[in-house]
């Protein structure tokens, strides 16, 4: 049950970080928001890994990293939401924004767990998942199409 209250929290305060770059971008541009949305999470993130890091005391390698270069596309992947996002907010609306992006990651992540890519363990597509599916696509037409 916290693992869904969590999502809840994450989902709900997602749809405010597009909102708020759109608006930024009217000052510094879409590029620009984008990038300095970035920056401010790149500064938060470095300051709780090395808070993290002082109270687990699990050595850190940088160089594990590059060694597995596709593992750096999670940085390339975010850049591209927040800056799709940040774009596309202002000109077709928070909601049907949002709903589609949504719409795009089940679909995705259901493609993933059905081949099992990515290195993730395979989750058969089922035909109450595949319902559901169906059911998301009709509820995002009806919110897209006012």
């Amino acid at each position: 049950m916290k693992y869904v209250a969590l999502s809840l929290v994450v989902g709900a305060i997602w749809a405010m970080q597009p909102i708020i770059n759109a608006q930024l971008a009217k000052s510094i541009g879409t590029v620009g928001a984008a990038g300095f949305s970035f920056a401010v999470g790149w500064v938060f993130l470095a300051c709780a890994f090395i808070f993290v890091q002082a109270q687990s005391g699990v050595s850190f390698h940088l160089a594990l990293a590059f060694e597995n270069p596709k593992l750096l596309l999670g940085g390339v992947i975010g850049a591209v939401v927040v800056l799709g996002m940040t774009y596309l907010v202002p000109r077709f609306g928070a909601g049907n924004t949002l709903a589609l992006a949504i719409t795009g990651q089940l679909i995705m992540a259901a493609a993933i767990d059905q081949f099992g890519l990515l290195g993730i363990p395979q989750v058969e597509l089922s035909p109450f998942r595949i319902l559901g599916f169906v059911l998301l696509l009709i509820g995002v037409n009806i919110v897209v199409h006012k």
